[in-house]
């Protein structure tokens, strides 16, 4: 008898992730929406009106499908299991990122979607396999967002202890090499066994794999030596931390010395911001100081606290101002803003800082709004256009 071949995959590893759109596609300077997947979102912590109410899946999906028709490049969640202050408060109602990325991932069509995955409370194996899933349900768009951690209340909630911050990278570095694997391995090879200091794997095996090859684009965001050398490993794109526009050049430019040096020149450097755009300059700090006003600013503080005690090492504390005051305290007013690069004024202001951050080396941004349903008639409507003007935008 004959043996039948097996049929044809015919989505696994078919398009090549460095050729997808927000690696290769015709923008210069790529646009990501981020944090629409917690309440407030990354518009900061404050109980301004109009921010993401997380009230139900209608909202998010809503946002996600606008993004998508005007263009947006990508969708980006932010990872939290809790609040910083109960429930009712900023950032107290949360999306899971896998489930979020696969419900927006059917949602749309074109636009890039990303899940955020904190390495210590996913298992590799998981991890890899709900990737794949959640590629192949987006035709190919999907991207991880991996990070190692560092809010402490979390890791007691999932009841592990938070480990050094450079051995958080050491896990993180075993984790990312066998989801790289899971992603590749095929043929006759079709499983290996896995032998580390943090994971010892017998067998192991994920399919379908991606529909990207040679798998999901990678996202990092870490800046310290070990969190840039993670990114140089494993990363396709990495987020400099920069306090303000104007400071952004010499620390891109150290940022992209040591990727080069790393034989990372393909290494994309993106930045977060914080927009708010209005008609007038006036309107635009107006509305600034209406939502600094509503702020949270206890939970702002509870932020800085929680992430100087975790050891997170992506903001350079010297460059802030310091006060007993939490609303004198420069530090604690970026935490209000979610600690982003902020971005304040006309359309026309955004634009010129949206330019200098490109002739700084930053080919990307994630942001986050205040009112992200009016931000996004405002990016497609007035800031778009003029990105196209001055040759950011196809």
């Amino acid at each position: 008898m004959t043996a039948v071949a097996p049929p044809k995959r015919k989505l696994d590893h078919t398009v090549e992730r460095d050729k997808r759109p927000i690696l290769d596609g015709p923008n210069k300077f790529k646009v990501a929406i981020f944090g629409a997947n917690v309440s407030t979102g990354q518009g900061g912590l404050s109980f301004a009106d109009d921010m993401i109410k997380l009230d139900g899946w209608g909202e998010i999906k809503g946002l996600a499908q606008k993004a998508d028709r005007y263009g947006v490049d990508a969708f980006v969640p932010i990872a939290r299991w809790q609040g910083l202050s109960g429930p009712d408060r900023p950032w107290g109602r949360q999306f899971e990122t896998f489930t979020w990325a696969a419900g927006l991932a059917e949602a749309t069509e074109n636009i890039g979607i990303f899940t955020t995955c904190h390495v210590p409370f996913f298992h590799p194996l998981m991890a890899a396999k709900m990737a794949s899933t959640v590629d192949h349900i987006s035709g190919g768009r999907f991207g991880l967002n991996a990070t190692a951690g560092y809010f402490e209340p979390e890791f007691r909630m999932f009841g592990v202890d938070l480990p050094p911050h450079d051995e958080r990278y050491e896990v993180a570095e075993e984790w990312m090499t066998i989801v790289e694997r899971l992603w590749k391995t095929e043929g006759a090879d079709y499983e290996f066994d896995f032998q580390g200091k943090y994971y010892n794997l017998e067998g192991a095996q994920s399919y379908p794999q991606p529909v990207q090859t040679p798998g999901p684009l990678v996202m990092s965001a870490g800046a310290s030596p070990a969190g840039q050398q993670f990114a140089f490993n494993h990363a396709n794109i990495l987020f400099a931390q920069i306090p303000n526009v104007d400071a952004a050049k010499p620390i891109v430019s150290k940022l992209r010395a040591n990727a080069d040096a790393a034989g990372r020149e393909d290494l994309a450097l993106w930045a977060g911001v914080h927009i708010v755009c209005k008609d007038t300059e006036k309107e635009a700090w107006d509305y600034v100081r209406y939502v600094e006003d509503k702020g949270d600013w206890e939970s702002a503080v509870r932020y800085q606290q929680i992430c100087m005690t975790g050891d997170a090492r992506s903001m350079d504390w010297d460059v802030y101002k310091q006060s007993n005051d939490p609303r004198q305290d420069e530090s604690v007013r970026i935490f209000l803003r979610a600690g982003l690069t902020p971005l304040v004024g006309t359309p026309e202001m955004i634009a010129e800082g949206l330019q200098k951050l490109y002739d700084a080396g930053i080919t990307g941004i994630c942001t986050g709004m205040v009112d992200y349903d009016e931000g996004l008639d405002r990016m497609d409507q007035q800031i778009f256009p003029l990105m196209q003007e001055i040759g950011l935008r196809a």
